[in-house]
């Protein structure tokens, strides 16, 4: 690769030789085999699927809570807990179960759209228990199905990360997804386990043992989300306690050399998220992103989407962010291999 382009690149020049060859490469680069590690289901669905569902399904609404204003997040928020206000919504359907396979299918239309080959999808299964009246297993194994038939329909390999949000119940959710698992024969879809949501809300005590227990017993690939919110100690908790593959974010983790040394020697890789680290404050807008330090110091990363369908966008959307933030041409191109290195799915080629 040229230097003219790498630099094009770096200074997002358009209008130079260089320019014309940045426009040649960012179109190559659009049909580029790509890998997603990090997207959640509720925050990858389309915004038409949205509205379709729930209209059909006459889903209440919060007070003035407006679907075109408060569900998208396109601009830069006061922080996570804000950013997150759209969970408000999301929670509240599919109450059909047609509807799953309905979200299921926009999801990996744009996932297809955006040339992606494999995918870990992320959820939780005891609010879709809730809305559709059913078991914690047989959730399971409706999202199961339902994300198998969209993956099939597309040709994309595909596993499940189990979500758990963060808070005073935490536990008794692991364990109850948990059982749902060994219910069904812990199928080999499932791939990992997460730990998610607002990081200013404490967990109990037992949690990462249970975590720690589960990734030994069934062999769950552990990601946690750690480090979104400026707590460089909860990358460090964690790695240490919870035994964590991967971390989700971690940007928090530029302000520490140290912890940056170690992510490189525990070869702990970040599922970094260039847009969504902007619109959550995560990265303020007059800081460099904390991928040039995770660069210099060895640390692991993948470049992924986070919540696509709340920012109208997609992974490629994604890797032009990673180069508007200064990473090489080299570096999107090499992704693909990374994310299969550090993925939890078994048997990728």
């Amino acid at each position: 690769m040229n230097q003219c382009i790498i630099d094009a690149v770096k200074k997002r020049s358009r209008t130079t030789e260089c320019g014309i060859e940045y426009k040649r490469v960012t179109a190559k680069l659009k049909d580029l085999d790509r890998a997603e590690l990090h997207v959640h289901m509720n925050g990858a669905i389309p915004l038409s699927a949205i509205q379709d569902i729930l209209a059909d399904e006459a889903t209440d609404l919060p007070a003035d809570f407006l679907i075109e204003r408060d569900i998208l997040r396109n601009k830069p928020c006061r922080s996570l807990a804000s950013y997150l206000t759209p969970w408000e919504v999301l929670r509240r359907f599919p109450k059909k179960r047609e509807n799953l396979s309905r979200l299921s299918l926009a999801i990996f239309e744009n996932l297809a759209q955006n040339n992606v080959r494999f995918v870990e999808l992320r959820s939780s299964v005891l609010y879709l228990s809730k809305l559709q009246n059913c078991s914690p297993a047989q959730a399971l194994e409706r999202l199961l199905e339902s994300i198998e038939a969209a993956s099939n329909s597309f040709g994309i390999r595909t596993g499940l990360i189990l979500t758990i949000a963060r808070g005073e119940q935490s536990s008794v959710a692991l364990s109850t997804i948990l059982q749902a698992y060994q219910d069904l024969g812990q199928p080999s879809d499932v791939v990992g386990l997460d730990l998610a949501g607002d990081e200013e809300i404490t967990y109990p005590a037992e949690l990462p043992s249970l975590f720690r227990k589960a990734k030994d017993r069934f062999g769950l690939g552990i990601t946690i989300h750690a480090g979104e919110t400026g707590r460089v100690d909860n990358i460090r908790e964690a790695i240490e306690l919870f035994d964590a593959d991967r971390i989700g974010h971690g940007t928090a983790a530029s302000k520490s050399p140290h912890l940056l040394d170690f992510l490189a020697k525990q070869e702990v890789c970040v599922e970094v998220c260039p847009i969504s680290n902007r619109l959550t404050g995560a990265v303020p807008e007059n800081e460099s992103h904390p991928l040039f330090q995770f660069r210099r110091h060895g640390v692991p990363f993948v470049i992924c989407s986070d919540n696509p369908g709340i920012h109208q966008k997609g992974l490629a959307d994604d890797h032009a962010a990673a180069m508007n933030e200064g990473l090489s041409v080299r570096e999107i191109y090499e992704q693909f291999q990374v994310a299969k290195r550090y993925s939890f799915i078994e048997g990728l080629d």
